[in-house]
């Protein structure tokens, strides 16, 4: 049955994965604008705070999985979209290829049959088929059986994303907060980073937008160097710390061991992947195709990376 026609607002939008970092921030944005927002999850127990997001939608906790299609099903059922932000790492190739390319090939298929309207699919930049990580390699993939599933699919492909629950500038912060030395790995490489909001923005203008099946690479208005990066946590975190270089072949050896290590803090997947620009490429639709002025991680970076370890710590590992 296809979904009924609905305005802009006040349309019924389910989010997979959203209680996630970029999640949270795109539930708020759907709520304030007055969606009923479906945030499907494994385990929704654990995010009754959501239901408490300020606006004019509501949110509507449902039991939902990648991996099992009559489960999507039900969440998808009359919603006019659906956001897929489930991904994962894991040194695990193949139980990373059943969440990120099989499990985001049967939720668009799902989503085609049960006749949503528009669908969202959020990837990375670096997905490649050609990525040197399996990670990249992954998402590529999953970006073309995404595609061929729904046709219609828009894709949002965000370099590193950075805000306050952040997974990876809170990280370095921590480290600096408790180590005297800062490594630097792959210290030429640069990054992008876009601010969760925007992230969050421009999955909400890709859904109110006359047509799908776009493609949009969201990075911010400053790139940096690996070492820049560091150099700029240390600066936000008022702290001096001795910023050493990690050869590539003592990162490989470093990510070997690290990931047999409970949390995965480095893995070798990881190290490939740094070996890459994570930067938006040229002649692509952007944020600005979008109509946003995206945040500095300059502006926004201060305000969280500082404090105590204590607050770092929850942070990282909240």
């Amino acid at each position: 049955m296809n979904a009924p026609e609905r305005e802009n607002s006040g349309r019924v939008v389910t989010v997979i994965g959203g209680g996630g970092f970029i999640g949270r921030a795109l539930v708020a944005r759907l709520v304030a604008a007055g969606h009923v927002v479906r945030v499907a999850v494994r385990n929704p127990a654990k995010l009754e705070a959501l239901t408490r997001a300020p606006g004019e939608g509501r949110v509507e906790l449902i039991k939902a999985s990648v991996v099992e299609g009559n489960s999507l099903a039900a969440a998808f059922d009359r919603a006019d979209a659906v956001v897929n932000l489930v991904s994962i790492m894991d040194p695990d190739v193949q139980k990373m290829r059943e969440i990120n390319v099989y499990g985001a090939q049967r939720a668009a298929r799902v989503a085609h049959e049960c006749g949503v309207a528009r669908y969202i699919h959020v990837s990375a930049i670096g997905a490649s088929l050609n990525s040197p990580s399996a990670y990249g390699r992954s998402k590529g993939e999953a970006e073309r059986v995404v595609r061929t599933a729904f046709p219609g699919a828009s894709l949002i492909r965000p370099s590193v994303v950075f805000g306050p629950r952040d997974s990876f500038m809170n990280m370095f912060a921590l480290i600096a907060k408790l180590s005297p030395i800062l490594p630097v790995f792959a210290s030429k490489t640069r990054f992008q980073p876009v601010y969760v909001g925007d992230v969050a923005e421009a999955i909400v203008r890709l859904l109110g937008a006359s047509e799908g099946a776009r493609t949009v690479e969201a990075g911010g208005p400053d790139v940096f160097t690996m070492r820049e990066l560091m150099e700029f946590v240390l600066d936000a975190t008022n702290r001096k710390r001795l910023l050493i270089s990690v050869p590539g072949f003592v990162a490989r050896l470093e990510g070997k061991i690290f990931e047999k290590l409970p949390g995965h803090i480095l893995t070798s997947d990881q190290v490939a992947m740094m070996g890459v620009d994570n930067v938006v490429h040229s002649g692509v639709d952007t944020l600005a195709s979008l109509g946003i002025d995206p945040v500095s991680l300059k502006l926004v970076g201060p305000s969280y990376l500082g404090g105590s370890v204590f607050k770092s710590w929850r942070r990282f590992f909240s």
